[in-house]
């Protein structure tokens, strides 16, 4: 099945290419442009040499014994992707729960299946401090390249999910003057205007001012979205060995009308499904809270309860009519932040990198939730209906402040036969956050009508938490080239952490100190200039804030990994290739217990898996990616026995994906350019609480099918302008996604992006 899954994704991605050969023919112009690569400047086309996110060092990616994917600013500007999500789409052993474009508010995404991706995220190699719904998103445009670092990596970054991270890279000022203006318009009538311009003040400063600003709907009818981003940054050259860069930003998102997905994104209502379904356990539970509802027959009221699920079925409510209160519903975050970033060269075998960064955001949440307990009370009558959804609306009010610093000293020396590149550093993570929730207003849906009803505002403050966090990591890192033939990588880390959550009404605290060390050992065999086969086995933890029932403070859960691969670089430099495969445990992980008010700290996981990732130009003006991944993971330890051995939720058992694009110069319509994507996302298993199985709440698993996706771009690069028309999931499929027991999320239906940039 997977191979015929293949042949249909490598046969529609060359469609567009094999008409356009047809019926454009032209001279093929073969550019030809000689500059020396650096992880941290512009880079040109597809195809990335150098990383620094592997190692925190300026290196070729071949002498990385790990898995690293990067996504050039060249990539993202010919898919025009939006959200980090769409900008991470084509690459292997990444995994959307909700789809690339189900919810963008916040990157629920996975690597290797383990620990969200929002949590193991970094910005210019620092961390993206968040709690709460306090979480930064970053747009692409304001972006050079994102890489994706696969595998454990505290051994550099700290506390991060053991199945890799992100590291987002800025746009930064340099020493060339240059600009763009554009416009764009896309579905949900959304309009955009975008620029970013970069002057050379003098021969030590340059600056570079980079924004958006997008206002339109969302999918939901009475949804709306606004968003804006400005980011100035300077480049000041002190002197030919030491530079200062700073960056500031101002961003802000605001969603209002979120509907039951919290985001804006389509779903549909399962919560009638459900009730139906348990209608036994629901009748009981009725009977203990109102012994006069034994009077009611159960046959009888089971039958009126299924025969009103299958009315509300009979309705076709159509994935994006808003269930919730549109007008009140709101998600709003501001984020204002200033980077520094301060090199310094002695020489050629000595220097020295300080990054710091300070953030305040702040931000509201008004989103709706389903009151169960409301909901069964309204059913406990001899005509019970479930058209009518009982909900109450969950304000938050939230700020934080933050810190994040890292400093390093990287040291080159050579002894017999052996160039070691040696790396020491300092990191601090701080934050501090307040959160204040009010009680919660009461209203009903009525799904005929679709209209609110019986709404009850309600007054008071039921909640005001401070937490602060702090993190303290030593770190050191050696990489030994021997005999210009072996690279054999060692890094070891220790962190410290401590935490404080206060109760500011009852002024109760609690405190919560943790520690731990970090290590990788990997070795690479530089075979010759293409290929190199590494190995390598390293650790990652993540910090556990609370206590079980027992009072028991939780520990920090371990991940451990041994990963084996081969890394292909052309002798061209056209073409990159990374074969990985791996083993992925983590232990001592905080699930859900059978009583829904307490954690318990037992749960263990363990992955295996292959993924490719290919880019390519294989021919003159021609562009290919492709990935696939095949994952399997299991748990262990559950609190539910019977999830013992069971397939981890939200893992596809198979994606893959292939992207090309080919540029026709010199037409009478300009460098013309036709591409064609697809993305095969196999079967998974979605496994959540079921909220409606009174009175424990189990976990059950709810199944997702396999889908695939087709996007096409047709772009004109003409004299000064650049016109791009992207379509993406051009045939309109559409698949159900977080099938669980209150909703059903549904794939993005087909959807166009037209831009306009004029450069100069």
């Amino acid at each position: 099945m997977y191979l015929k899954q293949v042949n249909k994704i490598l046969l529609t991605s060359m469609i567009s290419i094999c008409t356009a050969n047809v019926v454009f023919a032209s001279d093929i112009i073969h550019e030809v442009t000689s500059y020396e690569e650096s992880a941290y400047a512009p880079l040109k086309g597809f195809i990335a040499k150098k990383s620094a996110t592997g190692s925190k060092m300026d290196i070729d990616i071949k002498e990385i014994p790990q898995s690293v994917s990067i996504i050039t600013n060249d990539m993202m500007k010919t898919r025009n992707t939006q959200t980090i999500q769409n900008t991470t789409a084509y690459t292997s052993s990444i995994s959307q729960v909700y789809g690339e474009n189900g919810d963008s508010t916040t990157n629920y995404g996975y690597i290797r299946g383990i620990g969200q991706i929002y949590k193991s995220s970094f910005l210019d190699g620092l961390k993206l401090l968040h709690t709460g719904f306090l979480v930064p998103n970053i747009n692409p445009y304001s972006l050079e390249r994102v890489e994706v670092l696969k595998g454990p990596a505290s051994v550099l970054y700290g506390s991060a999910a053991p199945g890799g991270l992100l590291n987002l890279q800025s746009k930064r000022a340099h020493h060339k003057n240059e600009g763009e203006l554009g416009i764009t318009y896309s579905s949900f009538n959304n309009k955009t205007i975008f620029a970013d311009i970069n002057q050379r003040v003098n021969e030590k400063v340059s600056i570079r001012v980079n924004g958006t600003y997008k206002k339109g709907d969302s999918e939901l009818k009475e949804s709306s979205n606004m968003s804006y981003s400005f980011n100035p940054s300077l480049l000041y050259t002190i002197d030919d060995d030491t530079t200062l860069d700073i960056y500031t930003s101002f961003t802000k998102d605001q969603v209002k009308g979120l509907g039951i997905t919290f985001s804006g994104g389509k779903a549909i209502s399962n919560v009638h499904n459900s009730v139906s379904l348990n209608a036994a356990g629901i009748k009981s539970l009725i009977n203990y809270m109102d012994p006069r509802f034994l009077a009611v027959p159960s046959t009888y009221w089971i039958g009126k309860i299924n025969q009103s699920a299958q009315e509300v079925n009979s309705l076709n409510l159509p994935a994006d009519l808003l269930i919730g209160a549109s007008d009140k519903e709101l998600l709003e975050k501001e984020n204002k932040s200033i980077t520094s970033v301060f090199n310094k060269t002695f020489n050629d075998d000595l220097s020295f990198r300080s990054s710091l960064r300070f953030s305040k955001m702040k931000g509201k949440s008004r989103y709706s939730n389903i009151d169960f307990t409301s909901m069964i009370g309204s059913i406990a009558n001899l005509n019970p209906d479930l058209s009518k959804l009982s909900f109450e609306l969950v304000k938050n009010e939230s700020t934080m402040k933050s810190f994040a610093m890292d400093n390093s000293l990287l040291s080159k020396w050579n002894t017999k036969n052996v160039e070691n590149s040696s790396m020491i550093g300092l990191d601090l993570q701080y934050y501090d956050f307040n959160q204040r929730y009010q009680k919660e207003d009461k209203y009903g849906f009525d799904l005929k009508s679709k209209k609110v009803t019986n709404y009850v505002n309600s007054t008071g403050l039921v909640k005001k938490e401070n937490r602060k966090m702090k993190q303290v990591g030593l770190y050191a890192q050696n990489s030994a080239k021997i005999a210009n033939k072996y690279i054999l990588s060692t890094a070891l880390r220790y962190d410290k952490l401590k935490e404080t959550i206060t109760n500011e009404l009852t002024n109760n605290s609690k405190k919560q100190d943790d520690s731990n060390v970090s290590g990788r050992v990997g070795f690479v065999y530089l075979y010759n200039d293409e290929i190199s086969p590494y190995i390598t086995y390293s650790t990652s933890f993540q910090a556990n804030a609370g206590e079980n029932k027992q009072g028991e403070k939780f520990i920090p859960s371990i991940g451990k990994q041994i990963e084996i691969g081969l890394k292909y670089k052309s002798k061209n430099d056209k073409t990159f290739i990374t074969l990985a495969a791996f083993k992925l445990d983590e232990n001592d992980i905080v699930s859900d217990s059978r009583d829904p008010n307490y954690k318990v700290q037992e749960k263990d996981i363990s992955i295996k898996g292959i993924e490719l990732d290919i880019t390519s130009n294989p021919i003159d003006n021609m562009n290919l990616t492709f990935s696939f991944s095949k994952m399997k993971g299991k748990s262990l330890n559950t609190p539910n026995p019977k999830f013992d051995g069971h397939n981890l939720s939200d893992i596809p058992e198979f994606t893959s994906s292939l992207w090309s694009d080919y540029t026709f110069k010199n037409t009478k319509l300009g460098h013309l350019k036709f591409g064609a994507g697809v993305k095969y996302i196999g079967k998974a298993d979605y496994i959540r609480p079921d909220y409606l199985d009174v009175p424990l709440k189990t976990q059950k698993v709810y199944k997702i099918d396999d889908y695939a996706m087709i996007d096409v771009l047709i772009a004109s690069e003409y004299n000064s302008w650049n016109i791009n028309l992207n379509i993406n999931n051009i045939l309109d499929k559409k698949t159900k996604l977080a099938n669980g027991s209150t909703q059903s999320r549904e794939t993005q239906g087909r959807t166009f992006l037209l831009s306009a940039a004029y450069k100069f």
